[in-house]
């Protein structure tokens, strides 16, 4: 067995690796310092200076693989896909979903969810409950990171009614209109507490 090169006293001492560090830091800093001047003087508008996205003037594109919120599907009528089987609860390791089981009033589909509600605080958004479900009716497809801001735990619980409105959102405004739905409820929220400040 080949023995290992040993280390040489300068590289045991990290000093070549913290000196380089040192340098890119700097270069960034340099350039990003040098182009906000040149932006302030009118000059090398072209040029983007900070490499840091400039929330919430600018944001960035979720990838398809995003788990974002969730949402309930709809069947062609517009009624809920999910037969209230429990799977998705059962496979939650953050126990955050709950479900109230009810008789159906169409004598074709046995049971259907009266009450379904996530707990956004206790959810993980692993995808567990996308993987376990057998017909379809939860996804994570929707772009929009969770609610950030709430005044209680109540403002957090997100029921049926909002998870089935975000397919409505999707299926009327395509992939982006989450986001816009989203970021206008924080400006509005935004007035709102600014009002009441007042």
């Amino acid at each position: 067995m080949k023995r290992k090169e040993e280390m040489t006293w300068l590289e045991r001492m990290y000093l070549p690796e913290v000196l380089r560090g040192l340098t890119v830091t700097l270069f960034h800093f340099g350039r990003n310092l040098t182009l906000h001047i040149l932006h302030s003087l009118g000059m090398a508008r072209d040029t983007k200076a900070a490499y840091s996205t400039q929330y919430p003037e600018e944001r960035k594109r979720y990838p398809d693989t995003y788990r974002g919120s969730h949402r309930l599907t709809l069947k062609e009528d517009g009624a809920v896909r999910c037969t209230a089987c429990f799977l998705c609860a059962t496979a939650c390791p953050a126990n955050c979903i709950h479900i109230e089981a009810g008789e159906h009033p169409d004598p074709n589909v046995e049971k259907y969810p009266v009450r379904y509600e996530i707990d956004t605080l206790r959810c993980i958004y692993c995808g567990m409950c996308v993987e376990a479900c057998p017909c379809d009716a939860i996804r994570m497809d929707t772009y929009v990171h969770p609610r950030i801001w709430g005044f209680s735990r109540t403002d957090f619980i997100e029921p049926k009614e909002i998870l089935m409105g975000r397919s409505h959102t999707l299926a009327d405004g395509g992939r982006d209109s989450l986001m816009v739905q989203m970021l206008e409820s924080y400006k509005a929220g935004e007035k709102r507490a600014m009002l009441g400040d007042k």
